[in-house]
């Protein structure tokens, strides 16, 4: 009984070792599953963002670019009530102020995009050395924090600004 005692005893230990090490395997397993499913999500979301905030400042500037041109030659606001005038200005500030949001929108969502893209790298060890031939990481260091310097919604937005505020100031000069 002894011999069979402790020979269900050692078994039991190389099958905890065993499962340990299956486990952790499994574990491993599972985070890389899940990596090479939430990698190309988040990745793609990124590039969607950005996209849709060119088109949104695209489509902005295009519409108000045609105002501007359409309003100039124009002289029909001569004898347009102020109430009017004040109207077609704050429509003009409405369409921009909308245009605006959905720019500063897609850009917070494109911010929390990459900041889980990066937390993935940095959860797989994409940022740590020893991944290439000398010993260097995958990743440089500097991606991890390049992207908060990105100015491109500054830039976006100024160009909104500035058309509108030519288009308000076309509207003005009419009257």
């Amino acid at each position: 009984m002894d011999g069979a005692l402790s020979e269900q005893l050692l078994m039991s230990k190389t099958k905890r070792t065993n499962d340990s090490r299956l486990t952790t395997m499994e574990s491993t397993d599972k985070t890389l599953e899940i990596f090479r499913i939430l990698y190309p999500i988040f990745k793609d979301e990124i590039f969607k963002r950005r996209e849709q905030m060119i088109q949104l400042t695209a489509f902005a500037s295009t519409l108000l670019v045609l105002s501007l041109v359409a309003l100039l030659p124009l002289t029909i606001w001569e004898g347009t009530p102020p109430a009017i005038r004040w109207l077609a200005i704050s429509g003009v500030g409405l369409f921009s102020g909308l245009f605006a949001y959905f720019i500063v929108q897609h850009s917070e969502r494109h911010r929390m995009a990459k900041q889980q893209l990066i937390e993935l790298e940095r959860a797989i060890g994409l940022y740590d050395k020893g991944w290439q031939a000398n010993e260097e990481a995958l990743f440089p260091q500097n991606w991890q924090t390049d992207w908060t310097a990105d100015r491109s919604v500054n830039i976006y937005l100024t160009i909104l600004s500035a058309l509108t505020v030519l288009v308000i100031c076309a509207i003005l000069i009419q009257f």
